[in-house]
């Protein structure tokens, strides 16, 4: 499964033991179940006569949406149930013809995930150009830059989680720091593609060859949970195409050999999930999963529900450690200096403390020792300097603003003190229920469409408009 995590890579890489059976489907079949053959447009008739065959139901169902009709009104959006949208006019005419891509950012020598995902695109996706060994996102678009070729499906093949985190880092130099630090594994935030944009560090996309027409299709785990990072993504590429990717954890599988060789992609596990530490009653439950899974046969629930598992998880975001500084109180403070130690009021010292102030990003205290003599009078001043903490609402505004999926937690800050230590962590929370196992509709294993919000996130970039001449 195409799962990463971040900090550290994701362990639950469970293969799950329910080997797929089912064979590669043919375009015919694809194009009816959408509802496309039955009102054959120019892009069903050239689907079906082999001109776009290397398009297939992805893009199909993103032309149905986003291609005007033949009447030259906006077509209904292609639904799971079955609607018979309008028919669209026909992909604009490129020399040479579009290239569909695949790139594999992952090793697909040792990595089942890998492996499993180039079986089944060569099997499903024989036309494409299947790129192999690069490892960044800047190598992506250098390389479609290079092909010179306007792009219709640009697949990338990648562990990732529902953070927003990829499998891959962002550049050369991203990558070298991976590769030196941590895990010594790659990896891509939302952050860093996010700034990566704002600074201008990536190769620009062509988008005469990235353009309205081309979808970008993310092949990995949960990753479509995180818009702002698919916004981002889109907008690496030229905000120009369209940026897909699945909600759940993404598995590709094989079943024999040679020609006898069956590959097929799906979806795991069944979940629901809340912000915080949650819980829901049995009902509740029951009633969250139908409503979000309405394909599932009733008679699949009862065993399907009496395997619910419920992942309560907190993690520390950020972390800082320093010198927990005294309240503004005289007597915390005296303390903390060990003052009436040193000027004890038997030796006829009065101390009085005179307040805290603050000091560029430090805070000082200020302790007055004074006694009188057979000389006059004498005194000393005492000071104590300490950083200021962080403040917490500071940090966790910090945080939240550089995850790529802030408002699936609940945040918040938990001081713990040693001594005269502080620790101040930020921490996130939020609970997932899942029912461990492929999701199934009534033909078998699901495949739902790309339309089915439910499975798929969109990207929702809207391209800057072409400068007037």
């Amino acid at each position: 499964m195409g799962d990463v995590s971040a900090p550290e890579p994701a362990s639950d890489r469970t293969e799950v033991p329910e080997p797929a059976q089912i064979p590669a489907r043919s375009m015919a079949a694809e194009l009816a179940g959408r509802g496309v053959a039955s009102a054959p447009g120019p892009v069903a008739r050239a689907l079906l006569s082999g001109t776009l065959s290397a398009a297939g139901n992805a893009a199909i169902s993103r032309l149905v949406q986003r291609q005007p009709s033949d009447a030259g009104v906006p077509s209904a959006p292609a639904t799971d149930a079955g609607t018979t949208p309008t028919a669209p006019a026909p992909l604009p005419a490129t020399v040479p013809p579009r290239r569909n891509y695949v790139f594999l950012m992952g090793d697909e020598i040792h990595d089942a995930f890998y492996i499993n995902a180039r079986n089944f695109f060569v099997q499903h996706e024989p036309t494409a150009q299947l790129v192999t060994g690069l490892r960044t996102l800047a190598g992506i678009i250098d390389h479609v830059n290079a092909g010179g070729v306007p792009v219709l499906k640009l697949f990338i093949v990648s562990h990732a989680n529902e953070e927003g985190n990829l499998g891959f880092s962002l550049n050369a130099a991203d990558l070298a720091h991976d590769s030196a630090t941590g895990d010594h594994k790659p990896r891509t935030t939302f952050a860093e593609v996010r700034d990566a944009n704002a600074a201008g560090a990536l190769p620009h996309a062509n988008v005469n060859l990235i353009d309205d027409v081309t979808k970008i299709e993310i092949k990995g785990c949960n990753i479509g949970r995180s818009q702002i990072m698919l916004d981002q993504l889109d907008t690496a590429f030229g905000g120009h195409g369209e940026v897909v990717a699945p909600t759940h954890k993404q598995e590709y599988s094989t079943t024999g050999r040679g020609a006898h060789m069956v590959t097929d992609e799906a979806f795991i596990p069944y979940f629901i999930e809340e912000p915080g530490d949650q819980t829901l009653s049995a009902g509740d439950l029951d009633t969250r999963f139908r409503t979000k899974y309405p394909d599932v046969p009733a008679g699949r629930w009862p065993a399907l529900l009496r395997t619910i598992r419920r992942h309560h998880e907190k993690e520390t975001s950020f972390q800082w450690t320093g010198v927990n500084p005294p309240p503004d109180n005289e007597q915390e403070v005296i303390g903390r200096l060990h003052a009436a130690q040193q000027f004890s009021p038997r030796a006829g010292w009065t101390l009085t403390y005179t307040g805290r102030t603050i000091v560029g990003n430090d805070f000082r205290y200020v302790v007055r020792a004074e006694r009188m003599t057979a000389n006059g009078s004498e005194w000393q001043e005492l000071t104590l300097t300490t950083p200021i903490p962080p403040d917490p609402a500071t940090l966790i505004a910090q945080e939240r603003a550089n995850h790529g999926r802030p408002d699936a937690y609940i945040w918040s800050a938990e001081d713990t003190i040693t001594g005269n230590n502080l620790t101040r962590r930020v921490v996130r929370e939020r609970t997932e229920w899942t029912i461990p196992t492929r999701i199934h509709d009534a033909t078998g294993v699901a495949h739902p469409s790309e339309s089915n919000q439910t499975f798929y996130g969109h990207s929702t970039v809207t391209p800057a408009p072409a400068p007037t001449p």
